[in-house]
């Protein structure tokens, strides 16, 4: 059985390779980087103490935070590679957005063995700015409103399922149960799949899937952190995170998928669409883009004149049939599982505040009979949720720091601190969005932090990341979050069930924030809902 490759003996070689790179590192070690630089430093790495069970990555990252308490920065490294945690808000902020341009990658693996990983997040440089500028219509607000109705209709099965099993008084496993609802959203959405439960497509498609997901095992969880502390290695040998059977279902199944609207054509709006559409006008040589709407709200997500250049040039082809598999692959490794976590997280939080919960209560209610029922202006009305949502996002980010790499040197303003090509760059936004100096009692879950800020992005706020590179997807995200919460909230009163261990305790090893033993809750039905 092969792990990092698809071949047993290679993997054999690869780790003999490795037990000799552990001698050279030991002669050959970097320890001494930062302190040349006069930088505060440990000697220690990050991903160590998670890759060993030591600790989970929340416990690490906020370890490391507290090291360097009252410095604007601290070093590490990633076996040999440095690392700089930045703390200063001033200086995240040039990173994120001021000065993005020296900023501008993030590192992650992606490349061309490995095609269905090879999409907007991890792509760099000029390829990365011109897919972004191309795709960034695909979210506008005026995009959301015409994909709403089929995100709604996911949301009328979930809550036919959440009534046979408040009739059953059956305890619900939030986050396992709520997966089948981000996976019908992702599939209906992204990919234009309208499968029949129970059929062999359709199972088809739900195994390919939970191949994807069992990264909440160690091995994955070690799999993905060597291939990002090693990228070039990792491309250098063929390693990537999926199986290649994964890779070549999804290439075939955007192939078949194209094919079939061409024949018959079908005209959807959703994500897919969008994308055909940008296909058709580069095959044509009518590259005009996509037209939209922009509104204030679209604004967070477009920041691309930080970029710095022209952002629309590319020379290469942007959507041949395997990038499209790529950017719509992407939904389904970043958005099932994070979507999934969020919300449950939220119904916890709900299910703890049962004031918050029937003020939310109150005011789904209010929209419902003020809209006349659901629409995507129903959903946008709801500012009680904004709120809600932002907070359970401080509290319960998906991943507990952002990176980025150095992409040219730059001096640090105010220090004669030059951060050198290739440096990796870490913010430690869960420590941050946790810190008692910028949210006083950052344990206690309080909505009202966020009146009126419609998740706007700060230096100590940043769930979705800032800049040119913030999530593409953050307006289809909280679209899906919020309708999904909202869609509960008009028929059910959540309730934590006993078997839910408290306090909550997360597991070690994971990609993601994983709660041990997960989150159980109970769905009572509204005595005044229908």
């Amino acid at each position: 059985m092969s792990f990092f490759t698809s071949s047993t003996l290679v993997d054999i070689c690869l780790a003999l390779a490795g037990l000799a790179y552990l001698v050279y590192w030991f002669a050959t070690n970097n320890n001494e980087y930062w302190s040349k630089r006069g930088v505060p430093n440990v000697k220690r790495g990050l991903l160590m103490q998670s890759i060993i069970g030591k600790k989970s990555q929340n416990e690490a990252i906020q370890e490391l935070y507290y090291t360097f308490k009252g410095e604007r920065y601290g070093g590490f490294f990633h076996a040999k590679r440095p690392v700089l945690m930045v703390r200063d808000p001033d200086l995240i902020h040039r990173i994120m957005v001021k000065d993005f341009t020296s900023f501008q990658d993030r590192g992650f693996h992606g490349g061309s063995n490995d095609p269905v990983t090879s999409s907007l997040f991890s792509l760099k440089g000029q390829e990365w700015r011109s897919l972004r500028y191309k795709l960034t219509p695909t979210f506008s607000a005026g995009k959301m409103k015409g994909m709403f109705d089929q995100l709604c209709k996911c949301g009328d099965g979930m809550i036919e399922n959440i009534k046979t099993l408040a009739r059953e008084n059956e305890d619900v496993e939030c986050k396992q149960f709520l997966g089948s609802f981000t996976l019908d959203v992702i599939a209906s959405v992204a990919f234009g799949l309208e499968f029949k439960p129970g059929s062999p497509e359709f199972n088809d498609f739900v195994s390919t899937v939970n191949r994807i997901h069992k990264n909440q095992s160690p091995l994955k969880f070690i799999k993905i952190a060597l291939l990002n502390i090693f990228p070039k290695l990792s491309g250098l040998i063929g390693a990537r995170p999926f199986p290649k059977e994964v890779g070549d279902y999804f290439i075939n199944l955007t192939q078949s998928t194209l094919r079939y609207r061409k024949e018959n054509n079908i005209m959807r709006n959703d994500y897919f669409q969008l994308l055909m559409t940008l296909k058709e006008q580069e095959e044509s040589g009518k590259d005009v883009g996509l037209t939209t709407d922009p509104s204030e709200d679209d604004t967070v997500v477009n920041q691309m004149q930080f970029t710095g250049k022209d952002s629309s040039q590319s020379k290469s082809k942007m959507f041949s049939d395997v990038a499209i598999s790529a950017n719509t692959f992407v939904f389904l490794s970043a958005g099932t599982e994070s979507t999934s976590s969020i919300i449950s997280m939220i119904l916890y939080e709900l299910s703890q505040h049962q004031d918050i919960q029937q003020r939310l209560q109150r005011e789904v209610d209010s929209a419902l009979k003020s809209q006349g029922g659901w629409s995507y202006q129903t959903i946008k009305d709801m500012t009680y949720l904004d709120q809600i949502v932002q907070e359970a996002q401080r509290l319960y980010p998906n991943i507990v720091n952002l990176q980025r790499v150095c992409v040219q040197d730059y001096i640090v303003p105010d220090s004669d601190l030059v951060i050198e090509k290739d440096v990796l760059v870490y913010i430690p936004h869960y420590s941050l969005q946790r810190d008692p100096q910028y949210y006083p009692d950052p344990e206690l879950f309080k909505p009202e932090r966020f009146d009126d800020n419609n998740f706007k992005p700060s230096s100590t706020y940043m769930p979705f990341g800032d800049g040119p590179r913030i999530c593409i997807a953050m307006r289809f995200a909280l679209m899906e979050v919020k309708t999904c919460i909202a869609k509960i909230m008009s028929e059910f009163t959540v309730k934590l069930s006993s078997k839910t261990k408290l306090p909550l305790q997360m597991k070690r090893r994971t990609l993601t924030p994983t709660v041990e033993g997960g989150i159980w809750l109970n769905f009572e039905k509204r005595k005044s809902s229908k």
